[in-house]
């Protein structure tokens, strides 16, 4: 859909200028309508993120891990989302994960 491509172009904009709050209300309603969409999720979940909404970033990386278990750099977003939260036990498992995935950070 071509206002879905448009929001999702000025949410990787508000993104790039680090301005991650207004990314992250772009995506929102983007990712309600396709909630299959990895790429979304992902910029979703970085957004976040950068923006210091944690639990929020934590929920969508775990999606990503859950749906894409391989994926080292869902499993490093995750890991670094815990481990902001001081949560680093819980974080190691992860980042052991990214690392032997290959998405090392």
């Amino acid at each position: 859909m071509i206002v879905d491509l448009l929001s999702f172009e000025m949410a990787r904009t508000a993104f790039g200028e680090r301005r991650f709050s207004d990314a992250a209300t772009a995506l929102e309603p983007l990712l309600e309508r396709n909630p299959d969409d990895r790429a979304l999720r992902e910029l979703l979940a970085r957004s976040y993120f950068g923006a210091a909404m944690l639990g929020k970033a934590e929920e969508q990386a775990r999606e990503l891990v859950r749906r894409a278990p391989s994926d080292g750099y869902a499993h490093l977003l995750l890991a670094r989302s815990l481990e902001r939260q001081s949560r680093t036990a819980e974080a190691r498992g992860h980042r052991v994960m990214a690392h032997v995935l290959g998405a090392d950070g």
